[in-house]
């Protein structure tokens, strides 16, 4: 639907009369706060809300940081595959696509490094098809991905997603579903 929205020209020119502000610029700051503002802000009023609760258990407090964490996760994968399927469908220009591409891509020491990796494999497993049609070399991030699953504390499903990118980039970028 935001793809179509996107390509309307009407509903472009209702949004984009006299300001720089576009529909792609609003919607691709949404999924930026997404993984990099409001998780913060989510987690900090969340740990606030559970000191000032008395009443809580201590044995509770882990359980309800691991749900947000997994919440948080689970919300920030969803987001990568709408990035992607948007970008499939037009809906962003090949500049933008690869900036969440690069973004993703460098290396950080926070706890976030492991599930940037997962996002970043999730935006290539959707969008590699086109990108490796263009001047984008996507051999340089496919082999940086197989070259950190040496981190002996990665999870094996993302070692099992870089595999499986790893399979789809030498097969010409099949689907998945053709893949194995």
């Amino acid at each position: 639907m935001c793809a179509r929205l996107i390509n309307d020209s009407k509903f472009n020119n209702l949004i984009a009369t006299d300001t720089e502000i576009t529909f792609q610029k609003v919607l691709l700051k949404k999924c930026h706060d997404v993984f990099y503002s409001n998780y913060q802000e989510e987690l900090n009023k969340l740990k606030d809300t559970m000191k000032n609760d008395n009443m809580v258990p201590k044995k509770c407090l882990s359980g309800v940081l691991n749900n947000f964490l997994f919440d948080f996760q689970k919300r920030s994968i969803c987001n990568c595959r709408f990035i992607g399927v948007l970008f499939k469908n037009g809906a962003f220009p090949e500049k933008y696509i690869l900036k969440c591409i690069g973004d993703l891509g460098k290396e950080k020491n926070d706890n976030n490094y492991e599930l940037q990796m997962h996002c970043l494999c999730i935006i290539l497993q959707s969008v590699g098809l086109i990108l490796s049609k263009t001047s984008y070399d996507l051999n340089k991030k496919i082999n940086k991905l197989v070259s950190s699953m040496e981190n002996h504390g990665m999870s094996s499903t993302l070692k099992c997603l870089i595999k499986k990118l790893k399979i789809m980039n030498s097969k010409g970028w099949m689907d998945e579903g053709n893949c194995f």
